[in-house]
């Protein structure tokens, strides 16, 4: 492994692409290159601070696994890059370094930690075709050969270690039960799907087995089922399919640098959990999608985040955080910057896949798409706005929020047909609103100030605009509920049915919905408007209510009420709950409609 050194550019035409939200498979490629050397980095630091007489258990030598794996690469260097670029290989060296380095803590001891070397070295050597023995460890029962699969070690202790033994290319593993052939009985081979559309071919791994598959700790083998199998191999099919005809500057990027999917179980619905890491290029770890659209968009989003982790091996986007955190519309949570930056990119590739799905598709389907094109087309420009006045950004981080912002421009004059338009846009409000009522705070004094005219049946005060401060509220949760009604009532219309049919577990179905929402995203207006207010008069704190209502107002009554529910909804709720405290009356609607906009 000894090439010269050399430091990595990107051309610039990739550069301008990664920067637009693009690239092709030529920018993954010169991704790649940097992503190999970026993990010879990473083995370089974990061997320089192991040394050669580091304590490495019932293992040998972290030098000898380390000369296995450069004898291995001697003979065949095509497969121990292969191995390099396993992503599960860069989430191990991440967490083994923060380990060494004090920073990340686990139950396992350290050496079985590092035996992960040992375990890429002997599967470096049976793929390179070469006769070694190498012990390597025993981890939750299995030992696992990354990229190949796992032999269950029955009666192993938990940490624990065994022998793994190869000649031309066949090898065995010990266990106390006998010799376990890999690839044989008793061997859990890696499962790889390999789908095809219109010549563009994706080959994954679907990673159950890798302890270090899930991109932050390790985690016990699970085996998937051969119905999940099936139906992951069904959806990856559908899925490209999907992307290949409608999106193909989209796919066919992954087809060179997608390498493995963890199948993690369903998730609450159209709420998807995925995620990538960029110590795992290549890898992205998603709740089981239960149809081709939810799985198409999912990689979308994903392999966003993995190019733009590999750009930030070279580069970084900022030098420093705000001073407080930031409005992200596809979290519950306020953001980094960088949380923001690794968001906005992500989302900026989700809007326009679902510019080109609403061309493709037909009757509800393209409706979907509408309303998912419409929605993220204005959080992405809306978000892109605020970073662009932000000082902290590099020349890098400039250079790609204007390649971005110049993408997101080009949407703004795509119709969209008024229905979809109009709930998009409802659904905005109602996440920008909600995410202010849990995370904003009023200043006290514009509160008592507001509190006591109203009381005094005063004109409202003329106070200069103060920003409220950010409260990190932790409990906030399902902000988008409004939005995940509209994906319900647009793509299962029974199914929309039976959850109005039975509107009090309506929380237990979508978290973060009430009644009242249920009733305003099926258009009866009346009865989420009374729905709303009777919340407040039981719950006036609720986040959801009063952004439904500045809803409902805005729809049949626009005028200042609605605007400063839309705009400062958590001065509205303060001062309400001021008035109250002192024992005052304040209607909800009377309220907002006194306090009216800035």
């Amino acid at each position: 492994m000894s090439k010269p050194l050399r430091q990595h550019r990107l051309d610039e035409q990739h550069v301008s692409a990664l920067a637009s939200g693009g690239g092709d498979v030529h920018t993954v490629a010169q991704l790649l290159a940097v992503e190999r050397s970026w993990r010879l980095l990473q083995l370089r630091a974990l061997l320089d601070i192991v040394g050669p007489d580091h304590d490495t258990g019932p293992l040998p030598s972290v030098r000898a696994a380390w000369d296995l794996l450069t004898e291995a690469e001697r003979h065949d260097p095509a497969a121990v890059d292969d191995l390099l670029l396993h992503p599960q290989a860069g989430v191990w060296a991440g967490y083994t370094l923060r380990r060494l380095r004090g920073t990340a803590r686990s139950a396992a001891p350290l050496w079985v930690d590092l035996g992960y070397l040992h375990s890429l070295a002997a599967a470096a050597a049976l793929r390179a075709g070469i006769d070694f023995r190498m012990t390597v460890p025993v981890r939750d029962g299995h030992a696992v050969l990354p990229t190949l699969g796992a032999a269950p070690v029955q009666g192993a202790s938990q940490w624990d270690s065994t022998e793994v033994r190869g000649s031309a290319g066949s090898g065995v593993v010990s266990t106390p039960a006998g010799e376990v052939r890999v690839g044989g009985d008793g061997w859990q081979a890696m499962s790889i799907v390999r789908v095809q559309a219109d010549e563009h071919t994706l080959a994954v791994r679907l990673d159950c087995l890798d302890p270090y598959r899930n991109l932050r700790a390790p985690t016990p083998p699970r085996a998937l089922s051969d119905p999940e199998l099936s139906r992951w191999r069904g959806l990856l099919t559908q899925a490209w399919q999907m992307l290949v005809e409608t999106s193909p500057a989209l796919a066919t990027p992954m087809a060179r640098g997608l390498f493995s999917v963890v199948p993690q179980p369903p998730a609450e619905r159209f709420r998807t959990m995925s995620a990538s890491a960029g110590d795992a290029f290549g890898c992205m770890t998603m709740s089981e999608p239960r149809d081709a659209t939810e799985l198409a968009v999912t990689m979308v989003h994903e392999f966003q985040h993995i190019k733009l982790g590999a750009l930030l091996h070279l580069a970084p986007l900022h030098t420093g955080e705000p001073a407080r955190r930031l409005y992200a519309p596809w979290r519950d949570d306020p953001r980094p910057l960088g949380g923001l930056l690794q968001g906005v990119y992500a989302f900026a590739g989700i809007t326009e896949f679902w510019r080109a799905v609403r061309h493709w598709a037909s009757d509800d389907a393209a409706t979907l798409a509408h309303f998912e094109f419409a929605r993220w087309r204005r959080q992405v420009r809306a978000v892109l706005a605020l970073i662009a006045q932000l000082p902290q950004l590099t020349e890098l981080g400039r250079r790609l929020v204007a390649g971005l912002t110049a993408t997101a421009d080009r949407w703004q004059t795509d119709g969209v047909p008024d229905q979809p338009l109009a709930a998009a846009h409802d659904a905005v409000a109602d996440h920008r609103a909600r995410w202010r009522l849990h995370h904003l705070r009023p200043p006290a004094e514009v509160v008592t100030t507001f509190t006591e005219c109203w009381m005094a049946c005063a004109d409202r005060p003329d106070m200069p605009a103060v920003e409220p401060a950010l409260e990190a509220d932790p409990n906030a949760q399902g902000l988008d509920a409004r939005a995940v009604l509209e994906l319900w009532r647009l793509t299962d219309a029974a199914g929309f049915e039976r959850l109005r049919a039975d509107p009090t577990s309506i929380g237990a179905r979508v978290t973060g919905a009430r009644p009242a929402d249920l009733a305003l995203v099926a258009g009866d207006r009346e009865a989420a408007r009374r729905g709303y207010l009777h919340e407040l008069s039981t719950d006036p704190d609720r986040p959801g209510a009063w952004s439904g209502l500045g809803l409902i107002l805005a729809q049949t009554r626009p005028g200042p009420a609605a605007e400063a529910l839309r705009d400062r909804p958590e001065l509205v709720r303060a001062v309400h709950r001021a008035v109250r405290s002192r024992g005052g009356d304040a209607g909800p609607v009377e309220l907002a409609a006194w306090i009216g906009p800035r």
